[in-house]
Parts: structure tokens; sequence; C-alpha cells
């Protein structure tokens, strides 16, 4: 990279810290690593500006031209946080309950039920809402718009997969995947109808559960927004905060030739 080119002073990313030293600095990484480099006393206050983001790249290259090199292990050890691309359109946020007040404090989104526009859909409920979420996953997949989903069910929050249409498994794919897996799909038809119908268990999991469950699909969306890759890719995350347990299950597409009749 040619850093005399970088005329915006320098960010550091999350986790990152920078201490001084007897002999120049020691640089902790967000992965928890370690990098001590030793600078000239002369040198120290150009490097100090440097990463504290009072003189820019730029700036300190036409002062010192080693300095390249400390920039270039900023950016490999993963230093230095990315700069943010814009996003296409809106974050639409559907639904009520908890995990829509969480969401929105983490992203910025628009509450609306028109989904025209959007960059990503996001749904939150309380209770799985089996028939409206196939509506939606139908809905977003003729307009090409991704969607990620939260919700409860039994003593566990759940979060995912974000479905990118196209390319990652839908929520089709999601309901066919989990009704595969269970001992009991017939019951969990009846459970998921009943739930339709207005039933609802006797109270909700720990909210807390909820917390861990949209910070999980806050980092996904803004992650996708990004260009990123999404760290809950194909994944559904399952939080049992009363448990102290976080799964994490694998959700691929389902061919379209394994299903001859869709429950």
């Amino acid at each position: 990279m040619d850093w005399s080119l970088v005329d915006r002073p320098l960010c550091l990313a999350p986790g990152a810290a920078v201490v001084p030293t007897a002999d120049g600095f020691l640089l902790v990484t967000p992965t928890e690593d370690f990098i001590t480099i030793d600078v000239e006393t002369d040198r120290r206050e150009l490097v100090a500006s440097l990463l504290s983001g009072k003189l820019t790249p730029g700036a300190a290259l036409a002062r010192d031209a080693d300095a390249a090199g400390l920039l270039d292990v900023l950016a490999d050890e993963g230093l230095l946080a990315e700069e943010a691309d814009t996003a296409a359109g809106p974050v639409v946020l559907l639904g009520d309950g908890v995990l829509v007040e969480h969401l929105c404090h983490l992203l910025d989104v628009k509450r609306t039920d028109d989904i025209g526009g959007a960059a990503v859909v996001v749904a939150c409920a309380d209770w799985l809402p089996d028939a409206r979420w196939r509506r939606l996953d139908a809905d977003c997949v003729a307009a090409g718009i991704a969607w990620h989903r939260g919700y409860a069910e039994g003593g566990r929050w759940y979060a995912g997969p974000l479905s990118v249409p196209g390319v990652g498994p839908s929520y089709a794919d999601l309901r066919l995947r989990r009704l595969a897996a269970s001992p009991f799909p017939d019951q969990l038809l009846a459970y998921w109808a009943w739930l339709d119908s207005g039933g609802r268990p006797a109270a909700s999991p720990d909210p807390a559960g909820a917390a861990v469950v949209a910070g999980l699909i806050a980092t996904d969306v803004r992650a996708y927004l990004t260009g990123r890759p999404v760290p809950g890719d194909r994944t559904q995350y399952g939080v049992d905060v009363t448990a102290g347990v976080l799964r994490r299950h694998p959700v691929l597409p389902v061919p379209p030739d394994v299903m001859v009749q869709v429950p």
C-alpha cells in the first residue's frame, strides 16, 4: 500500500492498544498478541503522533520514510480499523418484543412493514411466527433482499442464519433442516401451528439471552453491509444463558430435488 497517499489519521481496531515502553512501544492486537517495536529516541515523538492519529501516514512519511515499515506491520497484524463502506439502503426492522428493543440501540434501523429498497431486513419475535416468516422469506427472495432473524423457542433464544437470496440458506431451508433433524417432526409442526394461531408458552426465556442474540445479529448485519465476512454465515446460534451455553448449528441450503413435498 502506498501510505504516502493516505491523508486521514490512523484509526486503531477495537481492542488494539499502544503502550509506551522504555525502548519504544508495545502493540497489543485485538487477538491479544503482543508486538514490541524498538524506536530510536529522536523518532518516538513522530511515531507516537502517528499512532495517536495526530499525524497522518502521508505527513509521517514526508518526515520519515522508514515509517512505512511500521504502517505495514500495523496493517498486517490487524491493528488498524477497516474503513466502513456506506450501506446501499436502510436496515428494515420488523416485529416487536425485547429483541427489537435491543436492536434499535445496536443498528441504524427503519421501522416499517415496507421492505422495498431495504439493504437488509431483520425480523424479530418472542416466539417463532412460522407462517409469517415463510411469507417474508418468499418476499425477500423475490426482491433479492437479505434478511436475518431472531426468536425464542423453549428455553433458548435463536439467531440466524442470515439469508442472502441465491447465496446462503433461506428460512425455508432452515425450516426443512430443523424438521429433518427433529425426532418429533409432526409434533414440532403442531407446535408451530399452535403459535401461529395465537398460542403462547407460559413465559419467554431469560431476556438476557435476547441481548446476546441481538449482538450476534447486529454483528452479522454490520459485516454484511460493509462487505466483510459474516461471522455467523450459514449458522444458527442457540443461546441459553441459564445454562451458560451458546451453540452453533450449521445450516446448509437444501438441494431443490431432495424435498418432493414441503411439510
